[in-house]
Parts: C-alpha cells; structure tokens; sequence
C-alpha cells in the first residue's frame, strides 16, 4: 500500500539550442531516438518494485527523510534484535528537519508486539530493496537472475560485494570465491540458448561468463605507498583466478576503486595481462581529472604489447569521498567540480577508446564497453562508433542491476549489446553498495532522475556537457583557508590569510614516493651528545634572563615572522626532516611525514593567533572610560620536549613560548636530540636571537631538573610521563624569582575507544588497528583500551586479530613497514613485561613476532603488537599507562556499561566512539570526559587548528595545543582602565 499515487510530471517546455557541427547533430537525432524508445517502455527510475516501495516513494520527497532513511538501511544489517531496530529507526527519524511519511510516526511510537512487527516490516522493505539491485548472495542463488537476463537479450559481469578486506583470511576467502566463480560458471551459463548480438563482437566471439573484481578485496596489504610490494602480493592472489580464465575463457574485469588505487590498478592490470593470456577488461573513471592521460596510458600500452582488453568507462561512484577527502588533506581534487564536466569527460575518453578500436583480430587496442544510464553520452559514442565506420557491435553498452529499466529496453530494441553489472553477496557488505546506488542516482544531478521522473525537455537532457572553462582542480583549495577561519587573517603575518593545516604527502603518486626515498637514502642524524652539564644549563637560564626585556618589547610582528620564515624552512626540507626523524626515533613513513606537518603548522597558526594578544582590546564602550585589556609574556621558558614527536611537540612547546615575547632554553629528549638541534638551527636562521633561544641536551634527571628548579625561570612546557609530569607540578609549586612558576603539561593517556551494535566494523576495525598500533603504540593518544558492546565483540575481536596479523613489522626506512622499533630498550622491557601479564589477566588473542635479526639490522629494539582480550576493570592492562603496542580488548553489556568503563580510570586523554546510532552519539559528546573524543574514526593524528589536543585528569592540565586558547598559558594579562572625562566632559557623548 503506498502512502501516495506517483504522477508523471509535466514535461518542461523545450529551450532552444543550435547544434554546433554534423556530430553534435547527429549526438541529438540518435539521442533523441535513444529517449523516446525508453519513454516508452513502462517503468521508472529504478524497476517498478523498488519506487512503488512507500519508503522510497517518500524519499523522492523529502531530501532529509532520505538521507536518514538510507543511514539507517546501512546500518540495518548489524541490528540483531526488533528492539534495536526500533530504536535506531526511531532515533533516525527523530533527527532534525526529518518527516515521516504520514502514519509511519504512530508505528515508531509503539510499542510492544509492534516493535516485532514494524522489525518484519522493515526487514522486508529493506530485503526486496537490496534484492533489485543485489542478485544473490552467491552465485549458485545468483544462477535464475543472471539466465532471466539472458532470455530478455542481456549478458552480465558478476561482481562480489565487499568493498573492506581487513585480513589475510578474508582475502583467500574472496579468491576462493572467484575462483568459484571462474571454473563453474562458464559450464552452466554454456547451456543457455545461443545469441548472436551478445555472444560476439566486431572481431568475433567473446565470453559469456564475465566477472568484475576489485583488488582491494584480494589482499589485506593494498596500499599505493608500497606500489611494488602491494603489487607482488596481488599478482601471486591472482594468478590462479587468471590462469583459470584464461583456460576456461572467462573474462575478468579489473574495477577501479577510490582515486589513491587508480595507479596501482593501471599497473597492476598491465603486467597481469602481460602474465597471464586471459580476457581482460579495466574500469576507468571520467570523473578523474586525469582521465584522458590514463586512456591515452591504457591506448599506448595495447597498442605497444598487441594486447586486446575492453574498458569499462564509467563517470564513477566516489564523488563525494574524493571531494571532501581531497580538501581534508589539502590536495587538489582529483575530480571535476561539476556532473557536466564529468559529463564531457566521458564523452572525450569514449572517443578515445573508440579511436583506439582494433579493426582486425590480430591488431592490439582498447574496445569500449559504455558504462552509463545517460542517453546523451550513449548518443555521443555511438556517432564516435559511426565516424570511424566500425558496426554497433564494437560498442557494449554496461548499465546497473535494477536499474534504468526502460533505457536497457531502448538498447534492446536498437539491437544493441548490453551488459548488465550484477553484484552478489551477503546483506552487509551489500549494504555500501545499496546505499551508494541509491543516493547516486536519487540526487537532484542525476540524469535519470531527470528524464524519468522529473521528465525534463529532451533539449534539457541531451545538451553538450562541454564548456570552455571548467572549475580547476584546486578551487575548492584556494578558498578553503577563509571558508574554514581556523584563524584570523593578521596583515603583515604569513600570506594575510586565515591559517590551513599543511597537506601531507600523498603517497599515491610515484613522484612523491620516489623524492622521499631519495631523501631518506642521503638523510643523516645530526651528532648530538646528551653531555649538557647543570652549569650549563644554570648558565644559559641566566643569558635567557638578560636578553627577555629586548625580546620582550619587540614588536610582536617581528617575533610572529620568525615563526613563518622558519615553517617555510622546514617546508623547503621537509622531506629531509621526515628522513632524519624515521631515522633517529624509528617512525614509519606516514608517521614522519605527519610529524613535520604539524611543525609547520604550529608556525603558522601561533604566529597568526600571537597577533590578538599583544593589541589592545578595548573592552565595553563606556563614554568617560577607557577599559583596555592586552596580554605580556612571562620571562624564560623552559621547554622539555618527547621523543615521540621528536620535531612537533619540541617546535610547538619552543614556538609558542618565543612568539610570545619569552625567552626560551629547550631541553630535548635523551633519545632524539639530533632533530631537536636541526629545529633550534632553523629558528637561529629564521631570525630568533641566540641569546633568546638556547638548546641544550642532557639527562632529564641532572640538566632537566636544574632548568625546571632555577628561580630565574617563569614557566615549564613538558609533554611526557605522568611520573615526570607530577615531578616538575611539585618542583614549580616553590616561587620563582618574585613570581610564581607556570607550568604547561601534557602527560599521558589510557585511551578507550568503544564499538557499539551499529557500529561499522570495516571502519572499526582499521580505526583502532591504526589508533592502537601506529608509531608502535607510542603516542599518548594511542588505544589502550577497545570497549566492545556485547553483541559485536566476537565479529570485532576476529576480525580485529585477523587484520592486526595483516600488519608488517620491519625496517621503518622501507615504505611497506606498518610496524617499526620501540624506543630504547627500556621501553622494550617495559612493553614486554605487559604482555607478559596476559598469562594471569585475560587471553593473549595475537602477538606478531618479529623477523630474525631485524632489531640488529635497525639498530633498535621491537615488540610486536599484541591484543589481550577478556580484561576487566580492575586488571593492570586496563588501568596502566603501557606506551606501546599492547591492546586491551574489554567486553561490555550495553552502551551504558561502555560509556561506564570508558570514563573510568585517572586520564582523560582521548577516546573515540564507533556508533552508527545518531543518540548515542550525542551521549558520548555530553558523557564521554576526555580532553580530545573522535566519532567514527581514530583517536591519533590530531591537526593543528582543527582538533586542539590537550587532556585534563592525569592526562595534563588542561591547555590545548594548536588550540586558540594555547598561547594564553604563556603570557599574563594586563588590563588598563582610564578616566577620560576632563572637567565633566567627555568626547563621544551623544
């Protein structure tokens, strides 16, 4: 029963619009052909079922409604009982601007045997929903749709639903099913009636059985910063399913995922076919900006090698995730900004592919299979095709399982060969599909949408995408630094705009990874010995002391370019830097890369956030007064840094304290001088005086403490241990020279990250593998502790191991090394001694070992990364700072018992929330006490400006760094009130 009769709309009054050639012409009369045959075929949108469906029908009429409904559909599948899917449908349909369809409100608010029934209700809506677009979870229960195709004149590609592989035995299990698919498909399907428009091409026969595959599914180790070593494990997955290809004469597909793959899979689809005799085909995507260089790539090789492969071009279905990712990064994007000019993109690259047409059997070359619902760009290929005098039979066209009914019939009709795109596999992993589907082609852009539902003008639909001038790939980019204000713009300082966080290194491109080895191959720690003596140390407060009134009274411009000529420095040699900090602490590409970034960016910020200090503030507009408040620094600083972040933490903590007019001595950790001395130089270069920045190393306990206990020093900036931490509390509670020491202190952190019913384990999974065992466990921001609700734990915790033995440990210099060395070997004992306690608390699920004679060849020592499941409140693993790779995997009832376990213990760091219930993630907003909580991603990598990180409890004392609040521990208030009234008189008065 649907809640409303569907009308056709008006069709829009036609516009006009000129031709501008022969083709363009000829695009119009057979597009225009292309649309009416399809307007007349019964059907909609998607198939008649899915939009008489009262859920979906609603949909189209509300854009909130849809969204929380396809939220809830993607979160469907991991709701075990009726009361749980009550409560999350309930929950999202109560978010702001949402309106249900009319009586769906009184089924949400009752109760009782209606939540049973409601659960079966929906269940239903959402089965038949997946079961248009979804053919089986197998390819036996597959079989009777893909004949079905078969008998009403359409081939298929099967491909297998799951986007996620997290582990090694999640990857055999995928190549297990390929390989199914491979050797029993081809002797069912050889059974079906013969037809000559979809058993042959231009050139011949060509296979029945064709299946698509994605590579990220084939391994747990896909990763574009180790393009050989990613390849070489993919190859030896593939082998088998390829050499059954090519025996049983199957076609297999290569599709394209996210933009970062996109280069791997070119290379990696080039030497398979090069190996490997099999039918091939690739997908690419025009919505890459890069679209015609990799046709013009795929074109070039064919023709070169002599190798005949299909592509499969497509507009692409990662859109949005490219979008946002890309400015989250600070990159260009890697596609266009608008559906016309992804539009115009597909209709050039098919021009390409179809100029590129082999002719002859024996000739190397690309044939194009046309992936689109979009009659115009189908029109713009098929007069390709009849330019360069080839048969309709040198084009395929490629169209979604359920979807664009009437516009296969049209291709039907035309004798046309038309293949449809048929995903098989289970609910879950269906349901990213399902839900990308749905919104792709229920968007106000989409074409379908347009012509079928809101039947626009055919002048409307078949319209030249082409423009001159299409947004640049860094638009977005260009204007982010304002859109987003991290910061205010101060004239003079930087560039005069608001700060942006510096992009990382995008290890997907070749260039990239190629410069950063070569850095890392010429890179060299700088000798420093950690002789630093108390004399020292006492000697260089006393020289910090003299030079702190000049410094003082700079102009605070001064101070703050020093900052942004030194960020500039580190920017010219960051890989270099990068280098010297994998070198001398054992980081991981990544890791290191990070660690410089966010150097740069303390620059940056704190030189544009000093600014607001040191100009007075007027405060009121009383007529008579003048009230005015400005901020002054304190006198020496005394930073002693980690050696965890050897380069941000120690410039951060240095930075700050120079920009606000103090004097500075840093005090670097024992371990990781050499990057600390490169930080002091570049200042010293950038133009920080030497009597006003100081470096020395020394032993914490000798040098650190004498800095920390000279009278002449007015405030501390540490980051480390709790016990050092508490150390330098107590030591700056005795008065200083005439002042009272301030202290700025970050200490450490026993982090939790809960994982709830709804959560998505995919996400989940890498989230807290990368949270818990990034940089060894050695940040104070790391997961210790894993919090998992009752229902998930067992499918979390499997996977979890599963893809934690995934994980690479190795030499940090080589960039497929996930796990490098530990500190020294003290923190070796330390970590070793804690695993050790899973023999008395919980269960040691995993450790992974550690290579023979690899701790030699680095020079440092390693543990590997351990998960201890079955640990309770009161166990020492749940209570004790370990910092290292050692997880505490913790079982709870409910949501309430996670919230419980999470908040209890003395640090209050970090913690994170993996929920796909939108109410309880506005608890853990309001109940979740920690300094830095993160929903539905990992804890670590806090940015500078975006996420000030900072804890309270035993974790610190509560400052923010890369906060806008940060700066204000370095500097004292001054507020200034005058009497401007003058014989009772005052100007302004009115």
């Amino acid at each position: 029963m649907g809640f409303f009769t569907k009308r056709r709309p008006t069709p829009a009054a036609p516009t006009a619009s000129a031709p501008s050639s022969a083709a363009e012409a000829r695009i119009r009369e057979l597009g225009g052909q292309f649309l009416d045959r399809a307007r007349r075929n019964k059907g909609s949108l998607l198939s008649a079922a899915v939009w008489s469906n009262k859920l979906m029908d609603w949909s189209m009429k509300d854009e909130a409604f849809k969204v929380q409904l396809f939220r809830f559909v993607d979160c469907y599948p991991t709701l075990r009982t009726p009361e749980a899917v009550h409560e999350h449908l309930a929950d999202y349909m109560a978010q702001p601007g949402v309106k249900p369809p009319p009586g769906f409100e009184l089924g949400m608010k009752a109760g009782g045997l209606f939540k049973g029934l409601m659960n079966w209700g929906m269940e239903g809506q959402i089965t038949a929903m997946a079961g248009k677009f979804i053919a089986g979870t197998d390819a036996q229960s597959a079989l009777p749709t893909l004949q079905s195709l078969w008998k009403q004149g359409l081939a298929f590609s099967v491909d297998l639903l799951g986007e996620a592989c997290v582990s090694d035995d999640e990857a055999t299990a995928y190549r297990a099913k390929y390989l199914d698919l491979v050797n029993n498909l081809p002797s069912t399907v050889a059974g079906w009636g013969h037809n000559a428009r979809l058993d042959s091409d231009h050139l011949g026969a060509i296979p029945r059985t064709n299946v698509s595959i994605k590579i990220s599914s084939l391994s747990a180790r896909v990763d574009p910063i180790d393009t050989e070593g990613s390849i070489r494990g993919l190859l030896e997955s593939l082998d088998p399913i390829l050499a059954a290809a090519a025996s049983k004469g199957v076609f297999v597909n290569f599709d394209m995922e996210q933009f970062a793959l996109k280069d791997l899979t070119l290379e990696l689809f080039m030497r398979a076919c090069e190996r490997h005799a099999f039918p091939a085909g690739l997908a690419m995507q025009a919505y890459l900006r890069s679209g015609q260089d990799d046709a013009a790539r795929i074109i070039d090789w064919s023709r070169r090698t002599g190798r005949q492969v299909t592509v499969r071009l497509v507009k692409g279905a990662y859109w949005d995730y490219e979008t946002i990712h890309a400015e989250q990064q600070g990159w260009a994007s890697p596609v266009w900004g608008a559906k016309r000019d992804t539009d115009a993109s597909f209709e050039r690259m098919a021009a390409q592919f179809i100029a590129s047409t082999p002719a002859t059997a024996g000739e190397g070359g690309v044939k194009l299979a046309l992936g689109s619902h979009n009659a115009r760009s189908i029109a713009a290929a098929m007069t390709a095709l009849e330019r360069r005098g080839l048969p309709t039979s040198a084009l395929e066209l490629q169209m979604l399982h359920g979807m664009a009914d009437e516009l296969k019939a049209a291709a039907v009709d035309l004798g046309l060969r038309i293949r449809e795109y048929v995903p098989v596999g289970e609910l879950v992993p269906g349901m990213a599909y399902l839900v990308r589907r749905l919104l792709e082609n229920t968007s106000n852009e989409s074409w379908l949408k347009a012509g079928f539902l809101d039947n626009a003008s055919a002048d409307t639909l078949l319209a030249d995408p082409a423009r001159p001038d299409p947004v640049s790939a860094t638009a977005r980019l260009e204007a982010a630094p304002e859109r987003h204000a991290l910061s205010d713009a101060v004239e003079g300082v930087g560039d005069g705009r608001p700060f942006y966080t510096e992009p990382m290194r995008d290890f997907s491109r070749q260039d990239v990874r190629d410069r950063f080895a070569a850095a890392l191959t010429g890179a060299r720690v700088p000798p420093v010995a950690n002789d630093g003596t108390v004399e020292q140390a006492t000697a260089m407060v006393e020289a910090a002391h003299r030079a702190f009134p000049a410094w003082r009274d700079a102009e605070h411009r001064s101070r703050a370019a020093v900052l942004v000529r030194a960020a500039q420095a580190m920017r010219e040699r960051r890989d270099e830097l990068s280098a010297i900090i994998i070198r001398e602490s054992g980081k991981t590409w990544r890791e290191a890369d990070a660690d410089v970034c966010e150097a740069i960016d303390f620059c940056e910020f704190y030189a544009r956030e000093s600014c607001r200090l040191f100009a007075a503030q007027r405060l009121g507009r009383f007529v008579g007064e003048l009230d005015e408040q400005w901020h002054q620094p304190r006198g020496v600083a005394v930073v002693i840094a980690p050696w965890n972040f050897p380069l941000a933490i120690c410039c951060g903590m240095a930075v700050a304290a120079l920009v606000t007019g103090n004097t500075c001595v840093v005090k670097p950790a024992e371990q990781t001088p050499g990057i600390a001395k490169l930080l002091c130089d570049i200042l010293w270069s950038a133009g920080a005086p030497r009597e006003v920045l100081h470096f020395i190393a020394g032993q914490g306990e000798t040098v650190g403490a004498a800095l920390v206990r000279h009278p002449r020093t007015a405030l501390v900036a540490f980051t480390g241990s709790k016990a050092v931490g508490l150390d330098i509390v107590s030591a700056c509670g005795m008065p200083g020279d005439g002042f009272v020491k301030k202290v700025v202190c970050e200490m450490g952190g026993k982090n939790a990250i809960i994982v709830d019913a709804s959560a998505d384990l995919d996400e989940a999974v890498l989230g807290v593998r990368q949270s818990a065992f990034g940089f060894c466990g050695q940040k104070c921001s790391a997961c210790s502790r894993v919090i998992v609700v009752d229902s998930a734990h067992d499918a979390f915790l499997h996977r979890l191991v599963g893809a934690t033995q995934a994980l690479v440990v190795g030499d940090p210099t080589l960039p497929g090394t996930d796990i490098g060395p530990v500190i020294d070997a003290d923190a070796a004992r330390k970590i070793a001694s804690y695993v050790e306690l899973s023999r008395t608390e919980g269960k040691l699920e995993t450790q992974l070992p550690v290579p023979a004679g690899l701790a030699e060849r680095v020079g440092k020592p390693y543990v590997g990364p351990a998960i201890i499941s079955g640990i309770e409140p009161h166990h020492r693993l749940a209570r004790e700072e370990i910092f290292g790779p050692v997880l505490a995997v913790m079982r709870a009832r409910d949501f309430d018992h996670a919230l419980e376990l999470a908040n209890q213990g003395e640090y209050k760091l970090t913690g994170g929330v993996y929920s796909r219930k939108p109410a309880n993630l506005v608890r853990a907003r309001r109940e979740f006490r920690v300094g830095n909580l993160y929903l539905n991603r990992g804890i670590t990598g806090a940015l500078v400006g975006r996420q000030p990180f900072g804890g309270f409890g035993m974790s610190g004392l509560g400052s923010k760094a890369g906060g806008r609040e940060y700066l204000l521990h370095f500097v004292e208030p001054r507020c200034v009130c005058e009497n401007t009234m003058r014989r009772g008189f005052a100007p302004g008065l009115e």
